[in-house]
């Protein structure tokens, strides 16, 4: 099965969205989160950052209106374009049609920084997309961490510096997703 793991990392830590993506990587492999170490004996057997969960930051955040229009869209056409695949020739073309119209979407309502990301994403992607990492605001905070108020690590999340999921983290820390397997 697979889930969602939210990790936060001190901002000083990586000066781009690439760095905190990869240093967030190296820790979970040196601190076992798929062998011996913090997690006990693992909390997962395999794990990318981004995966199935590749833009989630971005849905969160600044394209929460997009994805509610391109959900809508999908709906009507009865295809789902993020994640599906299908084995129906005609599926597949109205896939391909929305994929494009999406792109256009996508291109034209992005910041400058993630309008190079596909809409139909690679969930293998070992260091995901550019906007699987990002500083921690407000939105975000309220969106994707605020339950764990509190706490410094559980199944769903975890803090680098083992500090405790606060407001105060707002503005001060990166917010990277991890897909991992169980």
């Amino acid at each position: 099965m697979h889930y969602r793991f939210l990790v936060t990392v001190n901002k000083d830590a990586a000066e781009s969205s690439e760095q905190a993506r990869k240093l967030v990587s190296e820790t979970l492999l040196a601190e076992g989160f798929v062998a011996d170490g913090r997690w006990g004996s693992g909390q997962a057997d395999w794990f990318v950052i981004g995966g199935r969960w590749s833009g989630e930051l971005s849905r969160a955040a600044w394209a929460k209106e997009l994805t509610r229009r391109m959900a809508a869209v999908e709906e009507e056409k009865g295809v789902q374009v993020w994640g599906a695949w299908y084995g129906d020739a005609e599926k597949q073309k109205v896939q391909k049609e929305l994929e494009r119209t999406f792109r256009r979407m996508w291109r034209a309502e992005a910041p400058a920084t993630y309008v190079g990301i596909p809409v139909n994403r690679d969930t293998y992607q070992e260091y995901g997309y550019e906007d699987d990492a990002m500083i921690l605001t407000e939105e975000l905070y309220n969106a994707l961490l605020k339950e764990y108020e509190g706490q410094c690590q559980s199944e769903h999340h975890a803090d680098l510096e083992d500090e405790a999921i606060s407001p105060d983290m707002v503005g001060t820390k990166w917010i990277v997703v991890v897909d991992y397997h169980n």
